[in-house]
């Protein structure tokens, strides 16, 4: 994989979901060039309806939308699992969606495979958008009203040179998506950190061997996720970290199996109680030399989403303001 150096580079902004969200319309009602975008999850609702109006004109007047969601989009509303399913009204709304999309100008590409046994199997679970030269990415933001709804946060960079490496990688994604090729994952060293991003190649995750050694160093560690971290890395976080995630009995099926399953195999407990969903994705290690570490993206930290091949993307920084900014989302969201 490439490395690629990025110069000196403008603070990067940590944003709640809902300000994602307003922030990305905005800019994308005003968007001039380019817009990529890419998300697991993508929907035409009443929490994202503006963002979608806001793509559409966008593609009509000319701006070059390339739009990637994952199929795993008609799983998440019901759908799917059978070719013989009927599809449910979300499904089909956002099979709407999509077609108004294309109509109007814009690239639009369903990830994965339409039709399969593993809904979680090859997904390509990675969030980011680029509008012109403003970049929003390392968070686990998903743009439907569920993913609003949830404790989640992206990062805002307005820096050119992160725009075109996160819109190269986009490109590389949708692009091989469309003639089956494979994609390489990429590891980049920007002005904030090292970026990763996952091939989706099962059994082969650079962000969680990356975990796997930060975490065997590290003397504590802050985890805030989704579900119960497992495999090798849970070895590693037992007895000197602070763990939270949702608690299985504020989560629905499957979300509520995997998580006791984890919690079985692995003996660590969550210490998050509130009662919202929690979506976010970070750690913060601290060094045996005081010095901090975080990495930030949408891993989940699980082994089964490395078995599946699920691509994922994530930062590793040690930026006080990076840094400053996620104790601070866990101080007034999580803890």
């Amino acid at each position: 994989m490439k490395r690629v150096m990025i110069a000196k580079a403008p603070a990067l902004q940590l944003l709640d979901a809902r300000t994602y969200l307003k922030d990305l319309t905005h800019n994308v009602a005003g968007a001039k060039t380019r817009i990529n975008l890419t998300s697991l999850v993508l929907a035409d609702d009443a929490h994202t309806h503006e963002l979608i109006e806001a793509l559409v004109h966008a593609a009509r007047r000319g701006v070059r939308v390339t739009i990637a969601a994952d199929v795993f989009t008609f799983s998440e509303f019901g759908g799917y699992f059978s070719p013989l399913q009927r599809l449910p009204a979300r499904s089909r709304a956002a099979l709407h969606m999509a077609k108004r999309l294309q109509a109007a100008g814009a690239a639009f590409v369903w990830l994965g495979s339409k039709y399969k046994l593993n809904p979680f199997g090859g997904v390509t679970h990675l969030k980011w958008a680029v509008v012109d030269d403003i970049t929003y990415c390392f968070g686990g933001v998903n743009l439907y009203q569920e993913g609003i709804e949830s404790v989640d946060y992206m990062f805002k960079s307005t820096h050119p040179a992160l725009a075109e490496q996160i819109s190269h990688q986009h490109l590389a994604i949708v692009e091989g998506n469309a003639s089956h090729q494979f994609y390489p994952g990429c590891l980049s060293e920007t002005a904030y950190g090292t970026i990763y991003i996952d091939s989706g190649k099962r059994s082969d995750s650079i962000i969680y061997n990356r975990l796997l050694e930060l975490a065997e160093e590290a003397e504590h560690i802050l985890v805030v996720t989704q579900y119960c971290p497992s495999g090798p890395l849970a070895h590693h976080l037992r007895g000197k970290s602070n763990i939270y995630y949702n608690q299985p009995g504020r989560t629905s099926y499957p979300a509520k199996l995997l998580i006791k399953y984890g919690e079985f195999r692995t003996g660590l407990r969550s210490l998050y109680t509130r009662p919202t969903y929690l979506h976010a994705k970070f750690m913060v290690f601290t060094m045996p030399d005081s010095k901090k570490i975080a990495l930030t993206g949408s891993h989940n930290f699980s082994l089964s989403g490395v078995m599946f091949g699920t691509r994922e993307v994530a930062l590793e920084t040690s930026d006080p303001n990076v840094i400053q900014q996620l104790e601070q989302f866990h101080q007034e969201y999580v803890a």
